[in-house]
Parts: C-alpha cells; structure tokens; sequence
C-alpha cells in the first residue's frame, strides 16, 4: 500500500512540476515590463482560470492529500520497528557530575570496526574541572 502510494506520489509531483513550468506569469508581456496591466478586466489580462491553472490546482491538492497520507502511514508502519535513542539514553540526573567528588572522570565509549564488525570499549578521560571551563560563555 504503501510503495503503491508513493509512486503515485511521484507521479503527482512530476507532473505538478511540469505544469507549472508551463504556466507563464501574469506580467509576462510587453506592458508588464513597464508595470502595466494590459486590460483591466476583473481578472487581469489572462481572464479567468485556464485549463493549465485547474490543472494545477488539482495537481497541488493531490500532492497535499499524498503527503499527508503518506507522512500517517510511514508514521503508524515505524511505531513498532524498535527502540528510539530517547529510549536507551539514561534517564538524566543519575550520575555526578564530572569534577565532582566521586563523579566520573571519564566515559566509557564503545567503538565498532565497520570491515570487521568487531566492537571494543574505550575509556576516554574527561577535562579537568577548572573555573575557567565550568563558567558560561556570554
């Protein structure tokens, strides 16, 4: 359903590129180059709505309809496939901060080598807490 709805979705945003690259602007004559307005009919000099304007109007409201559609299914077929990175962070205030007595001085980071997929852990030692780094920055 849902690769069947994105292609349509391509299919609607070509053809609603092209559409508009067909259109010519409204001030796209000769009098426009100079500010003026050709006819002062209610519409302007084009009169009303042509069929590439409908075309576009509808192609615009197809593309909305399928965006939105699409971001709803993407969203609902994404909701159970695992955990997210809030999930798996620890939950904040748990350890000392750094500098601190018996806080931590330095992180423990685990590194994976992606030709062998071997993975390793790293200690990586924290700055020292002076107060020169520990003050904000204007």
């Amino acid at each position: 359903m849902i690769t069947l709805l994105t292609i349509i979705h391509v299919i609607v945003c070509l053809f609603l590129i092209i559409v508009v690259l067909l259109q010519s602007g409204k001030a796209a004559d000769l009098a426009g180059a100079f500010g003026g307005m050709g006819s002062q009919t209610a519409f302007g000099p084009r009169g009303a709505a042509t069929i590439l304007s409908k075309a576009t109007t509808i192609a615009a409201v197809l593309f909305m309809a399928g965006s939105l559609s699409l971001a709803i299914l993407y969203t609902r077929a994404g909701s159970g496939s695992g955990s997210t990175v809030l999930e798996s962070a620890p939950a904040p205030g748990t350890a000392p901060a750094p500098g601190t007595p018996g806080g931590q001085q330095s992180i423990q980071m685990e590194l994976e080598n992606p030709a062998t997929g071997e993975k390793s852990t790293v200690d990586v030692p924290l700055p020292p807490q002076t107060p020169e780094n520990t003050k904000p920055k204007p």
